[in-house]
């Protein structure tokens, strides 16, 4: 249930965002010139966006751009239709992948775990839906003060989701998202459990083998010479 509500969570505030942008007429640049506590200064903002007829203002923290963004990744292909079909395909394989695993190992996830999986799925979700829609995706968010690309609360997701994958790989190590993926690939694949292939590592360092050697038997069983046909013998009597 974990991933089913992050997921539903992230693609309603994705377009809810974009939407609020791109029809309250936030289309050149509305900036917010306070500091980041400056609460005062921050609700005046949050009013301004509010506001339908706001008058478009540079800001030197954060910026809200609506920015048609057609392009693939790092900017590659911009403005051409075959950058976008691409990566609305892209988007899709890899959108199939996450659904297809996060339906059979839903059960197995810890709740870190299941928010990471319904991050990644509500933003691919979120960026695939405008591309099919539009075109294009529909960015709106920069953060001056680091210079950043524009962005959305899609991308924002898919970056707290690799943020999150990297703690869980660093810290966690063990049965983690990448842990149930593998469960699961080895079912499909019906290669040997995690932990069979522990053990089976285990035993060949204890052996100094290597990956691609085999362990040789001590006890091969010998070979035993074919026996020989029997003469009869001449001296018996024929019947």
């Amino acid at each position: 249930m974990w991933v089913l509500w992050t997921s539903l969570i992230v693609i309603l505030l994705d377009q809810a965002s974009k939407y609020a942008i791109y029809y309250g007429h936030v289309v050149g640049t509305l900036g917010y010139t306070g500091a980041p506590t400056d609460l005062a200064a921050l609700k005046a903002f949050l009013a301004t966006v509010a506001n339908r007829n706001a008058i478009p203002q540079d800001g030197n923290f954060l910026v809200l751009s609506f920015t048609a963004n057609d392009a693939a990744l790092f900017g590659i292909g911009n403005g051409t239709a075959w950058a976008a079909r691409l990566l609305a395909a892209l988007t899709s394989v890899f959108l199939f992948l996450l659904l297809f695993f996060a339906v059979r190992t839903a059960k197995k996830l810890s709740r870190y775990s299941a928010i990471t999986f319904g991050l990644l799925i509500g933003g691919s979700i979120g960026n695939l839906f405008d591309r099919i829609a539009f075109g294009y995706v529909r960015d709106m968010i920069y953060a001056k003060f680091i210079d950043f690309p524009i962005f959305n609360i899609a991308d924002s997701a898919i970056c707290i989701a690799i943020g999150l994958l990297i703690l869980e790989t660093l810290l966690i190590k063990r049965d983690g998202l990448f842990d149930a993926i593998e469960d699961d690939v080895r079912y499909l694949f019906h290669l040997p459990t995690r932990q069979e292939a522990e053990a089976e590592e285990k035993a060949r360092k204890a052996k100094h083998l290597s990956r691609f050697e085999e362990e040789i038997p001590d006890d091969e069983p010998k070979e035993e010479p074919p026996l020989e046909p029997v003469e009869p013998d001449s001296d018996t009597d024929e019947p």
